[in-house]
């Protein structure tokens, strides 16, 4: 991928309209389904990163892995990087969707709340 700003540029703009369409369908189906299929989703995408042609021997060519089928080429490369990034952006939603339900009230209230906490756990679990 020559572009990489362009890539990651296209990535953030498409986080917003992917993250409505999910909180679209977040009112005709349930959280857990969500979470599955965003986290099966993601799962995918990450899995189509893996280059698998390093496990096979390709000879000796100068090229190493080029044309390979299993190697993990541009267009599939950003297929995977839209796919793993898009899912696991809007399942942090749907994560603070289910968190809201079963928080008890008393959390729910004051500086500290449950807001407050969901973000600095994803904070803490991003670094």
């Amino acid at each position: 991928v020559q572009q990489v700003g362009t890539l990651g540029f296209v990535n953030g703009c498409l986080v917003i309209p992917f993250s409505m369409v999910v909180g679209r369908l977040s009112l005709s189906y349930q959280d857990q389904k969500l979470m599955f299929y965003l986290v099966s989703i993601g799962c995918f995408g990450l899995f189509l990163l893996i280059d698998l042609s390093d496990l096979v021997d390709a000879g000796s060519s100068g090229d190493y892995n080029k044309g390979h089928p299993l190697a993990v080429g541009p267009k599939r490369y950003m297929l995977g990087y839209f796919m793993s990034y898009l899912s696991i952006q809007a399942f942090e939603g749907v994560i603070g969707s289910t968190l809201s339900k079963v928080i008890p009230t008393a959390l729910a209230s004051g500086t500290f709340n449950s807001g407050l906490l969901a973000t600095l756990v994803d904070t803490a679990g991003r670094a």
